[in-house]
């Protein structure tokens, strides 16, 4: 049924070519109190005098942070946002999953793609779905019968026809073009961002990120140098010669980007090598997963502040290391203390 589905989107998306280009989906069905389009409107930043029933062809969406049309299917809701991505932020999430149940589907010209599924407030599972075994959340695993069907190869951007198939599947809505009686929210300001950590660390170890972002800079280098060096020698990864000679310049700064993108390669492999025979990923802390990771947190303090943050490559230590982690942190704390920071 889910692939009869796909087929007809795959045809909708030939005949509207333009929604393929950037476009997101908010489907916003009420669970345990009733919803309204004003409702809607205000969970979405705005109000229900700012609703337009009648819009302007003249007014240039592009001038305002936020552009919606919101449709009615039943009790649920549709939000349409024409190369828009409000769909996809914490915030907006949240708001729309109070008290409901929510399923948004964006991407843009970029190759940048999202799926959510949220509900009373929490993001249940999020993915790309261009990478559908990557997945986080509350229960990355929650949609894992409706996700079979962008496991398979379905061709150049199929995986398009086969997202909005389990959004379907999932609701029950079938996504389309806004009606034409669709009421227009025009924001100049959207909901604004809560307050977040600086970093990946800072969500998984706030209180080790705190620590590190705190001590004197060479004492936060110490700390990653240490633990990336502990990681690859714990997965064997200190085995291989680029690896080593990536560890050097890690440690001496020299050519240290370029070091990076000599690791590329072996992340392509690794990553692979992560797939079994059916092409599932492996669990985080399969030791073949370690190795990718190990790799991965090597690359990141490579690349310092320019690419991204140096304290990321910590992020997975603790799947990495496994009991030996605890003791080890205790010792980085440690460390930090006794530098005054």
């Amino acid at each position: 049924m889910i692939d009869e589905t796909r087929h007809r989107y795959a045809d909708f998306l030939q005949r509207n070519p333009y929604v393929a280009q950037a476009t997101c989906w908010i489907v916003v069905q009420p669970v345990t109190a009733p919803l309204s389009v004003e409702t809607i409107a205000e969970r979405l930043g705005g109000r229900a005098e700012d609703l337009e029933y009648e819009p302007d062809d003249d007014v240039d969406e592009a001038d305002y942070e936020g552009a919606f049309y919101i449709s009615q299917d039943g009790a649920s809701f549709v939000v349409f946002e024409d190369n828009g991505y409000q769909g996809t932020r914490p915030e907006v999430l949240r708001q729309l999953s109070d008290s409901a149940r929510v399923v948004s589907l964006f991407w843009n010209v970029n190759a940048n793609t999202m799926l959510h599924y949220a509900v009373y407030g929490t993001v249940v599972t999020a993915l790309d779905p261009m990478f559908p075994g990557r997945r986080w959340g509350k229960d990355p695993h929650a949609l894992d019968a409706e996700l079979a069907v962008l496991d398979e190869d379905h061709g150049p951007g199929g995986w398009r026809a086969g997202a909005m198939a389990v959004v379907e599947a999932v609701t029950g809505v079938r996504l389309d073009l806004p009606d034409a009686g669709a009421p227009r929210l025009l924001l100049e300001e959207t909901l604004p961002e809560d307050p977040h950590p600086p970093s990946t660390l800072g969500q998984v170890d706030p209180d080790l990120d705190v620590r590190l972002r705190l001590a004197p800079e060479p004492v936060q280098a110490k700390v990653v140098r240490h633990v990336v060096a502990v990681c690859v020698e714990a997965t064997g990864l200190a085995d291989e010669s680029l690896v080593r000679d990536a560890l050097d310049r890690l440690v001496t700064g020299h050519s240290a980007e370029q070091a990076a993108a000599d690791l590329r390669p072996l992340l392509a492999r690794l990553m692979d090598d992560r797939r079994d025979a059916e092409g599932e990923v492996l669990p985080n802390d399969h030791p073949v997963s370690c190795r990718h990771w190990a790799a991965r947190a090597l690359e990141t303090a490579l690349r310092g502040h320019r690419w991204s943050d140096r304290l990321d490559a910590l992020v997975n230590a603790p799947t990495i290391l496994g009991e030996t982690w605890p003791p080890l942190r205790s010792r980085l704390k440690a460390m930090i203390a006794e530098a005054g920071g």
